[in-house]
């Protein structure tokens, strides 16, 4: 009985797939794409495809489904095999002043790689590389008829020679920051200095917001600008080594989703490395399956590494993504019963800054732990649930270390719970070290740019209710390390906490107005925390409008007592390393603390 096959860069598809390498007369050996792996495992007695070293360029997406029950495809060992989305451009021209084009049958778009290094798309406004958040925006003036979401009013003069065409982008956020829309742009009015995108925004583009044309050639500026020439249908690019560029590897991304496993079951993705994925897709999309595993496989210059719909019951451990356009892991609608551990997520929100290293909406018994996330836009760890019947119930978010979170936008920060509905979640958030959790606004009207500006440490927000925080240690926010918005029987018990403002606080409760009586927070516990002010405070706690709440055997330092029962400590209580109780388990906080041994040792 033949087990398995196998793939190569020097195989072909003619041949039986059954050798490792082609035998010395060249008349059999292995196949030479995944596709026709795929068939020949569903048409033989084999259930493993060993994918040897090389790239793979797809031109469309390979697409799993049930007939691919139990089946595998894994590195072979010691090797690197790396699956690509992207189409390779060849035959650049010199246009002068640092400037080279090559002729393309299909647009480009905002996604490109030279020597799989992600470049820049052209923009208005000039990017400063010391200062990546908040360079390179404009700002969105006073509307005539008043904000709206579809068009807005650019502050100053839209640059000369820039029209509504084909492939010309427009990216804008309102003031608060809190969604972007990467947008068509349908229409420009130089007179009224208006910009018309061709899909809404989330939220009325008011005056302050801001906002960045993308992907016009008269836009290029720095080395590793790029941009479509819609007249002549050019990528034009101005190279940052232009001696050597083409030789590198210019690489336009074409497919947004490179592997799909439609209601598949116990299928196996190990050891590849996916690449050259658009920025608006996922690399890796789980539909309506269960009982997947993805373990060990390597995500960079994608848009969102892996997104699962309907998807239950799968294993996503011991990855790598960084260097994403969107979102690291998704899960959505009733994705209920996955497991996402041991993952290494960094440079999260590249280009859409919404997203977050790990983000769930609508699922339920969810187990998020031991990831090291670093470097992201938005989120760390978001899990929301809008009130739209789809509900998150008994997830645990657990032992993860979260670093450097919020640093575009605001009100996200390390780990999130969101809850319209005020439902009872029975959720977990323990253990977890959050650590510089940024937060960045504009100011309304005068588009200035607000530092450490709701960034929190670990956020239940919106009625988010039943959700028991404990054991976590919160240093580096901004407003909060802990903030419950509204909400009911939340516990937040046994963490640690710096809090380096005098203006900011340790935990934060207050109500949703918009909400009415049942954005009335209620019945939360806040009790037996140790609390250290990086320097003297008048306070600990911030409440708006708190409702009903047990505040009391906390420790502190450099803030007074708020419950009666406080202790006021005359010593630092929480060091560097923790607070002397719980430093053993945020030493092991991360993928490096991981100690389920066997469970990830087959997916290398």
């Amino acid at each position: 009985m033949t087990t398995a096959l196998y793939v190569s860069t020097q195989g072909k598809d003619t041949w039986s797939g059954k050798l490792a390498a082609p035998n010395a007369e060249g008349t059999d050996g292995p196949l030479a794409s995944l596709a026709a792996a795929r068939d020949a495992m569903r048409a033989g007695e084999a259930d493993t495809t060993y994918v040897r070293g090389g790239t793979y360029h797809l031109t469309q997406t390979l697409e799993l489904d049930a007939r691919d029950a139990g089946h595998t495809f894994t590195a072979y060992q010691g090797e690197k095999p790396v699956i690509s989305g992207g189409e390779v451009v060849h035959g650049f021209r010199d246009e002068g002043n640092g400037l080279y084009s090559a002729e393309l049958a299909q647009r480009s778009d905002l996604d490109l790689t030279v020597g799989g290094v992600r470049q820049h798309v052209a923009q208005t406004g000039v990017r400063d590389p010391a200062n990546p958040a908040t360079s390179g925006w404009q700002v969105i003036g006073d509307a005539p008829g008043g904000a709206a979401k579809g068009v807005f009013t650019a502050r100053g003069t839209v640059p000369e020679g820039i029209v509504a065409h084909d492939g010309l982008k427009v990216q804008a956020l309102d003031y608060e920051r809190l969604s972007d829309r990467i947008a068509d742009v349908t229409a420009i009015d130089r007179g009224a200095h208006t910009i018309a995108l061709g899909q809404e925004s989330q939220y009325d583009l008011r005056a302050g917001g801001t906002y960045r044309l993308l992907n016009d050639p008269a836009l290029i500026r720095d080395a590793g600008d790029f941009a479509w020439r819609e007249s002549d249908h050019r990528l034009v690019l101005k190279p940052q080594d232009a001696a050597h560029f083409e030789e590198q590897g210019v690489v336009v991304p074409r497919l947004g989703t490179l592997v799909t496993l439609n209601k598949t079951h116990d299928v196996t993705l190990s050891g590849l490395t996916f690449t050259d994925g658009r920025w608006d897709g996922a690399a890796v999309v789980l539909s309506g399956g269960h009982s997947n595993e993805l373990g060990g496989n390597t995500f960079s210059n994608v848009g969102t590494g892996v997104a699962a719909y309907a998807s239950t019951g799968n294993r996503i451990a011991g990855n790598t993504l960084h260097d994403l356009a969107d979102s690291g892991i998704t899960l959505e609608q009733a994705s209920d019963g996955n497991r996402v551990y041991a993952n290494v997520i960094e440079h999260v929100g590249t280009l859409v800054k919404g997203g977050g290293g790990i983000t769930s909406v609508g699922s339920s018994h969810l187990t998020i732990s031991h990831n090291d996330i670093s470097d992201t836009a938005r989120y760390g760890i978001s899990l929301k649930e809008w009130g739209d019947g789809q509900l998150n119930e008994d997830n645990l978010v657990e032992g993860n270390r979260v670093r450097h979170a919020g640093q575009e936008t605001a009100d996200g920060g390390g780990i999130e719970m969101l809850g319209r509905s005020g439902h009872d979640t029975h959720s977990v958030i323990r253990g977890n070290v959050v650590e510089d959790s940024g937060g960045l606004a504009t100011a309304r009207g005068s588009g200035e740019w607000l530092t450490d500006h709701k960034g929190w440490g670990i956020s239940l927000d919106d009625l988010t209710s039943g959700v028991t925080v404990d054991g976590n240690r919160v240093t580096g926010t901004s407003w909060a390390n802990i903030y419950v918005h509204g909400g009911h029987d939340n516990a937040v018990t046994n963490n640690a906490g710096v809090i380096d403002n005098p203006s900011d606080s340790f935990i934060r409760v207050e109500w949703v107005p918009k909400a009415g009586d049942l954005g009335r927070p209620a019945d939360n516990v806040v009790t037996g925390n140790v609390i250290e002010g990086a320097q003297p405070m008048d306070h600990y706690a911030t409440l708006l409008t708190a409702g009903t709440l047990t505040l009391d055997h906390n420790t502190v330092h450099n803030a007074p007592a708020k419950g009666a029962a406080d202790v006021v400590a005359d010593h630092v209580v929480v060091t560097a390393a923790g607070d002397g109780t719980h430093d053993a388990d945020w030493a092991a906080a991360g993928a490096g603390g991981f100690a389920a041994g066997a469970e990830l040792t087959h997916f290398w």
